[in-house]
């Protein structure tokens, strides 16, 4: 039988192993400074308790992905859809300062969609704020695509016009504007979820 996953949480000087999400969620989502990683085995999260390693969370000058959870000077961006409402959202969160630096919402759409205009508009974000040293993160393979294909690529018929206003001013910005933005694509099955996740699971 396979054993369950354990979590270990880091707050400040303090250090949990859990068993189950529902436990670690309400430390990682209201307190910014709480770190976590998942483990597959419970000596995997009691050799990480009894020694947690700075480079879980501390980048080096030469990223790995293999090695690190993220890049710390970057941006995270996500999608999601409210269930209770439907509503689609997007949010930005600057990893250095660990704040939210945007967040748009829109009555309709796809996840596809609003993981691609999260991206651009990371990426114009970064662009407006001189930010040219910085990386962005996304967990959708499909929008990082799309977004360097200069196309949201979409089927979805939106019954107000304004969203397919919002795509093309997207598309336009990526075929008018370059940058030197590293686009990442974080490693979920590893690192867990991306720093700018809704926390909806």
């Amino acid at each position: 039988m396979a054993e369950k996953k354990r979590y270990v949480v880091r707050n400040w000087k303090e250090t949990w192993i859990f068993e189950d999400w529902t436990s670690v969620q309400p430390i990682v989502s209201w307190f910014s400074w709480a770190k976590f990683k998942w483990f597959s085995s419970r000596s995997e999260a009691e050799q990480a308790f009894q020694n947690w390693p700075d480079e879980y969370y501390q980048p080096k000058k030469k990223w790995n992905e293999k090695d690190l959870p993220f890049v710390k000077k970057s941006i995270a961006v996500d999608a999601a859809c409210s269930s209770a409402t439907g509503v689609m959202e997007y949010k930005g969160i600057d990893l250095v300062s660990e704040k939210e630096i945007f967040n748009f919402s829109f009555p309709e759409g796809t996840n596809n969609i609003w993981e691609f205009l999260a991206i651009v508009h990371g990426l114009s974000w970064l662009k407006s704020e001189k930010k040219d040293d910085y990386s962005l993160y996304s967990d959708s393979r499909n929008a990082i695509g799309r977004v360097k294909e200069k196309r949201c690529k979409t089927n979805f018929v939106p019954k107000d016009e304004k969203l397919m206003e919002i795509i093309k001013r997207a598309e336009n910005w990526l075929k008018t504007n370059s940058y030197t933005t590293e686009i990442l694509k974080r490693d979920t099955e590893n690192r867990w979820e991306i720093p700018a996740d809704f926390w909806r699971k």
